[in-house]
């Protein structure tokens, strides 16, 4: 399965503390043509009331997130990226519209300084 950019997927996410994993919405930021290969690089989404309610640098209020798939309000953190094999996403949840997609894109290319 390749995936694209923008797509919202669930898989097993590490905690930055590597004490341990929980599935969870991720977003596929890396190229399409990237994700033909073995792996894709996703961005964490989370629905954390901390982070909906003082976003942070990097984090991306999702406006559509009901078109979009998800449950409930969620922020796409940018700044917590995972690279991982394609075979672990599950469950295509859905897409982002493209205001989010765009205000995404954003947020990553400030994050890692890429202007």
């Amino acid at each position: 399965m390749t995936m694209e950019r923008g797509e919202l997927f669930l898989a097993p996410f590490t905690y930055a503390d590597l004490e341990g994993v929980k599935r969870r919405p991720v977003c596929a930021v890396s190229l399409s043509e990237f994700n033909r290969g073995p792996d894709v690089i996703v961005a964490m989404v989370t629905s954390s009331r901390a982070r909906l309610q003082g976003p942070g640098l990097g984090d991306v209020l999702l406006s559509d997130w009901r078109s979009e798939g998800l449950l409930t309000a969620s922020v796409v953190r940018t700044g917590r990226l995972q690279t991982m094999e394609s075979r672990l996403l599950s469950a295509r949840l859905g897409v982002l519209s493209e205001r989010d997609a765009a205000v995404g894109g954003d947020a990553l290319r400030g994050v890692l300084d890429l202007g």
